[in-house]
């Protein structure tokens, strides 16, 4: 009989099984320990810094980050324009919900959410910027405004004509306000009005 032939006595066959036994249970423990040990590693640190999550009750609300950016899109009824304005967050609503949100900016519609950009959306009854406007203040004295902000108009100049001093065509058109792209234009329709 050769000698790889020999089978081992079976005391020593009882020693090798044990021993392999000892050995794949060992492995397997420290599997099972490794695998709790990643479990139970907390994942904020790889959770994405704009997902700012606050736990309430058995749900999560987000609230906004300090660097949330605020995208708004303006559209204005009389002219049909648009514009998009990109802002920073004020500091007081840092760390608010989109309910605190709403209430802060109760004339826009919010039509995104998330901790690092809100999207929101309003319709204005004025001109966009690109317009001149002529119409009467208070006072029925004629002024030329422009909307210099995107959500209001500012007074570019007081014009010393009374709005009684136009024929009552011309009245009607400008009591609402009169849009030019030009101040060159408004000049050539006022010299047109008065004559």
């Amino acid at each position: 009989m050769r000698q790889w032939d020999k089978q081992p006595s079976k005391p020593q066959a009882k020693a090798l099984i044990d021993r392999r036994q000892i050995i794949l249970g060992s492995l397997t423990l420290l599997g099972m320990a490794l695998l709790l040990i990643i479990g139970l590693t907390p994942r904020s640190a790889s959770a994405p810094e704009d997902e700012q999550l606050t736990q309430v009750g058995s749900s999560t609300v987000q609230t906004l980050n300090a660097d949330c950016a605020l995208i708004q899109h303006l559209t204005y009824a009389p002219c049909g324009h648009s514009l998009t304005r990109r802002q920073t967050l004020p500091p007081d609503l840092t760390g608010k919900t989109r309910a605190d949100l709403e209430a802060a900016y109760d004339a826009w519609q919010v039509t995104s959410f998330a901790p690092g950009e809100v999207t929101m959306e309003q319709s204005l009854s004025m001109y966009c910027p690109e317009h001149i406007i002529l119409m009467p203040d208070d006072s029925g004295m004629l002024c030329i405004f422009q909307n210099k902000y995107g959500d209001a108009l500012a007074l570019v100049e007081a014009l010393d004509i009374p709005l009684s001093d136009l024929p009552d065509s011309y009245q009607e058109e400008i009591r609402p306000g009169k849009p030019f792209p030009t101040q060159t234009e408004l000049s050539q329709w006022l010299e047109a009005a008065d004559s």
